[in-house]
């Protein structure tokens, strides 16, 4: 159990200054940030790591809704899009991909491609190869690698997850931050405030605590020589 993913992210020869870590959250839909990781994202929030959020999908209802509760977790940046929920393809990882450039994170947090939702799943996708392209400095004079994936958890479980965050001290904000997607709790009945507080539960049980979220974790692929830092010299 951590309390932050960056936490284990010591300062190396691929990534920048301590400092300048910073986290961005893709997601398909407005609300998946606060369900996903809402705790998550005020935590480094308040130890001072600058986390900004881009949504895939959204409309003027909410778009208002997610820059409400972003503001709830104190979200640097929020990127929006006028686009149906279903309405995810391969056009939007530009999209990704200049937010990537603009945010230059450490790290991403977005959906699992074990997802049982198709649009999550092509979310993740779409990350996936966003981030092996806003590397190459091939394609980009500010080109940008980040270091690790994240795969959070929505209506599916994680049968084996990475890393289980201690969401303890932050669950409340997260709540108070979900209930500002008014239009998509109502829709739902409510649904997805009691599947988070009981998911949060039982994720804080297995990781002795009161609260935690669970994520999965990967690295970018290594497809040859089209990085700003092509090798390391330690696995350390």
């Amino acid at each position: 159990m951590v309390q932050m993913l960056i936490r284990d992210l010591q300062p190396g020869p691929l990534m920048t200054s301590f400092a300048q870590e910073s986290v961005l959250v893709v997601v398909a839909h407005p609300d998946d940030e606060c369900i996903g990781a809402g705790g998550t994202i005020k935590g480094h929030v308040d130890k001072g790591i600058e986390t900004d959020v881009l949504s895939l999908t959204g409309n003027e209802v909410r778009n208002k809704e997610l820059r409400a509760a972003c503001s709830v977790l104190g979200v640097r940046e929020v990127y929006t899009n006028q686009r149906d929920d279903f309405a995810i393809d391969w056009f939007l990882e530009q999209e990704i991909v200049a937010a990537i450039l603009k945010s230059r994170p450490s790290i991403i947090i977005t959906h699992s491609v074990d997802d049982y939702n198709r649009n999550h799943v092509q979310c993740a996708k779409l990350v996936i190869d966003a981030v092996e392209w806003a590397s190459h400095t091939t394609m980009h004079e500010d080109a940008h690698r980040v270091d690790r994936v994240y795969g959070m958890e929505i209506n599916s479980l994680h049968s084996q997850p990475n890393v289980l965050v201690d969401i303890s001290d932050t669950f409340e904000a997260a709540m108070t931050a979900l209930r500002k997607h008014g239009s998509q709790l109502k829709k739902a009945d409510g649904f997805y405030l009691r599947f988070y507080e009981a998911r949060t539960r039982l994720r804080g049980a297995q990781a002795g605590c009161d609260r935690a979220e669970a994520f999965t974790a990967s690295f970018p692929y290594h497809a040859g020589p089209f990085y700003k830092r092509n090798s390391v010299d330690t696995l350390i």
